[in-house]
């Protein structure tokens, strides 16, 4: 594993170790613990495992692109493969019952291939051709809860299921040769292409885990099942072929771990786990009541309705415009997360996931004898889901009202479907393509909560606006004639929902009774970085994207014209907000953040002769538009008042690419929003200022989102190329950020 996919597991597989940290410093005292404390499975982890996995990609594509070569196709493929890496979490027990966040990265290789080769003789000439396909799941990384049982004290089995993710990696290679008879000779075509992208799904699994005896250290073994969907389809139904069809994209893992559990501090409220050293008791200690709060552990489900909305004006196969529209339906998922309360203020973190029916459609016919068109196009938003902080006002000590927001992301699926009708000798033909993608953006909205009699159930009501940014855009100008325009305004959703959850008590601890709201924290013997926390920053950024991209293909008479590289640079500035976990010296934490990063540069060729001999200019820019990230931070202390951290974890950016291409008759301007995954890792320093809860910090983060890919296509006659038709390759997209921020630490 390399030293960057290491730091970027360090932080992601720790998403949820901040966790009981917002359970600390309630606003009342902690009654003392029991003189023996018992050693329980409440607290933070960080462990690695190791396994074995099996995946399939079942890709059914019969013709090949280069001459329609029956069965030469690509097809799918089985892999395997071992993987590795790191997983960090939280647990919090109450009796027998063990609930927790946990997150992980592996590296891994699973991966397959398959082969296909075929031949067809044409008058005059025999076409033969092999066409490779192979996949690889680069890296596997999941945010899950888990549910478990004690069915001993140092015996746990356990349930786990939440969101998932993958670098999934396919690489596609076809070679078709022609030998002709007349006039005697040779020509080929190839055609190569690697194309990684993030997949985003959800895994379910199973396990138990037992503590090693008398000791720290937990060993486990488990199962986990991974869902990715599929990547659609696309199909053309003309003379009989079909062209591309997709299944879902599964993996299937066992793995063995090994992790070690932190104690927290002994004056964490509601920590009843012994110190380094203390003795061990099989008997759990008799448990304290304390006053309700909002403070701890949930976990729940919602149910609601949702409508989005897809602006745009575009054209489609035969220049039918289709416009707009809005789609509604269900939504339904679950949500798990933490809350800290201090006097009437509460703050937390909370991630969703929801699977949802909200569609709509919209369509149009064209006719101009002898061609006629029906075209339809079918939206359908098939998964919500978010990472969001929350800030809440008790209006009485039973009813929180909150805003909430965060990243954001959704599955947003697109179909279209066109008949096209012509008159003989022409043929009709019907058109389909399924498209799943992928898009991020932020999520914002308020809600009310409300504890249910004297109970730990929780019932809300809220509501959410995603904004996913915008779709692609496309201006072709004509000198002297009517030019074409596709535009898209921003991508959005709005939820109502409602839903019902469950708070966790500490073990050891039972909260019971009506709920007292204080005026304000009772005084805490000392100050402690645990809590939660929220703030904004400032900053400045740096872009590079490394590429070189054919613009115009080379023949003999022709030279080929390429763009390369982009540097870009400008500010930042964001929300952050986060919860730390303190041990002695060692502050553990979680935090997300989100920025607006107008970070922005260009590369130009200044001119060029195309193919026909028309000069040209070509100019690509790249615009981050957002960064975003999920990361672990673990520091030092190095006095009580000032910390020294690490940070590392998932990040995310939404780019706009613009290529503009100028000719001396027709100007061409196409935009492409591109949502980019990949991992983040930095280091920092925080200071609290003077004896109050307000923290600064300065800090540095590098994000890398990997490479885009690479295509070649080339054309011989007789072993001289004659045409290269399509070049391009990327190194790795990454950015560099510089950057200050204040926050308020809750007590």
């Amino acid at each position: 594993m390399t030293k960057a996919r290491w730091l970027a597991g360090v932080a992601i597989a720790v998403l949820a170790i901040a966790a009981p940290a917002f359970a600390a410093d309630l606003p009342y005292k902690a009654p003392p613990p029991a003189t023996a404390a018992a050693w329980d499975w409440s607290g933070f982890y960080i462990g690695g495992h190791a396994g074995y996995g099996w995946g399939q990609d079942p890709l059914t594509d019969i013709n090949d692109n280069l001459f329609d070569i029956p069965s030469l196709g690509f097809s799918g493929f089985k892999a395997n493969g071992f993987l590795g890496g790191l997983h960090a979490g939280a647990n919090w027990q109450s009796g027998k019952i063990v609930v927790g966040l946990e997150a992980d990265l592996s590296s891994t290789n699973i991966k397959g291939s398959s082969t296909n080769t075929a031949s067809l003789t044409l008058p005059g000439t025999l076409l033969s051709g092999t066409a490779a396909f192979s996949g690889a799941f680069d890296l596997l990384g999941t945010d899950r809860v888990r549910l478990g049982y004690l069915v001993t004290p140092n015996v746990l089995v356990y349930g786990t299921g939440g969101p998932a993710w993958t670098r999934f990696v396919q690489n596609s290679n076809a070679t078709v040769n022609a030998i002709n008879t007349a006039p005697p000779g040779t020509s080929s075509i190839s055609d190569s292409a690697s194309t990684p992208g993030w997949r985003f799904g959800w895994v379910a699994g199973l396990g138990a885990e037992a503590r090693l005896p008398d000791t720290h250290w937990i060993a486990r073994l488990e199962y986990l099942r991974y869902a990715f969907g599929s990547e659609g389809s696309d199909t053309i139904t003309l003379n009989g072929l079909s062209s591309q069809t997709f299944g879902d994209l599964t993996v299937s893992v066992v793995r063995a771990g090994l992790s070690y559990k932190f104690d927290p501090d002994g004056s964490v409220a509601g920590s009843t786990s012994a110190s380094p050293g203390a003795p061990l008791y099989t008997k759990t200690p008799p448990r304290v009541t304390v006053p309700w709060t909002w403070s701890g552990f949930y976990l729940g489900a919602h149910a609601g309705h949702g409508q989005a909305s897809d602006p745009f004006n575009g054209n489609f196969i035969l220049n039918v415009p289709i416009s707009g529209f809005d789609s509604h339906g269900f939504v339904g998922g679950f949500q798990a997360g933490a809350n800290w309360q201090s006097g009437a203020i509460v703050g937390g973190l909370e991630i969703d996931l929801s699977g949802t029916r909200v569609k709509g459609s919209t369509s149009n016919a064209f006719a101009f004898p002898p061609v006629s068109e029906q075209a339809t196009q079918i939206d359908t938003f098939d998964r919500f889901g978010s990472a969001r902080a929350r800030l809440g006002y008790l209006a009485t000590p039973s009813v929180l009202l909150y805003g909430t927001g965060g990243p954001a992301w959704t599955r947003l699926v697109v179909e279209q479907d066109a008949v096209v009708m012509q008159t003989p000798p022409f043929s009709n033909f019907t058109t389909s393509s399924v498209t799943p993608t992928w898009q991020f953006g932020w999520v914002a909205g308020a809600g009310v909560e409300a504890r249910l009699g004297g109970t730990n159930w929780l019932a809300r009501l809220e509501y959410l606006h995603y904004d996913f940014g915008p779709g692609r855009f496309l201006e072709d100008s004509i000198v002297g004639a009517p030019g074409t325009l596709s535009t898209s305004g921003h991508r959005t959703a709005d939820v109502v929902r409602t839903g019902l959850g469950y708070k966790f008590d500490w073990s050891g601890y039972s909260s019971g009774g009506p709920t007292v709201m204080p005026v304000k924290a009772a005084a805490v013997t000392a100050w402690s970085w645990s809590g939660f926390y929220l703030g904004g920053h400032a900053g400045y950024g740096w872009g590079r994207d490394p590429f070189d991209d054919l613009v115009n293909g080379a023949s003999a008479t022709v030279a080929p014209v390429f763009l390369t590289g982009i540097k870009s640079q400008g500010f930042v500035g964001g929300f952050q907000a986060g919860a730390n976990w303190q041990t002695g010296k060692v502050v553990g934490g979680l935090e997300i953040d989100l920025s607006s990063a107008p970070i922005k540069g260009s590369s130009s060729f200044a001119t060029g002769v195309n193919l026909v001999g028309t000069p040209f200019t070509a100019t690509l820019t790249d615009k981050f538009d957002l960064l975003g990230s999920a990361r672990a931070r673990l520091g030092y202390l190095v006095s009580p008042n000032v910390m020294l951290y690490g940070t590392g974890g998932l990040g995310w950016t939404q780019v706009d690419q613009t290529a503009t291409v100028v000719l001396p008759a027709e100007t061409s301007t196409n935009t492409v929003p591109s949502w980019r995954v990949g991992w983040v890792a930095g280091a920092g320093a925080e200071a609290r200022l003077c004896n109050t809860n307000w923290l600064v910090r300065l800090e540095y983060l590098h994000y890398d989102f990997g490479n885009s890919g690479s295509v070649f296509s080339d054309s011989t006659t007789n072993g001289v190329v004659t045409l290269l038709s399509n070049s391009s390759t990327s190194q790795h997209l990454t950015t560099d950020v510089v950057r200050t921020g204040i926050s308020y630490k809750l007590n």
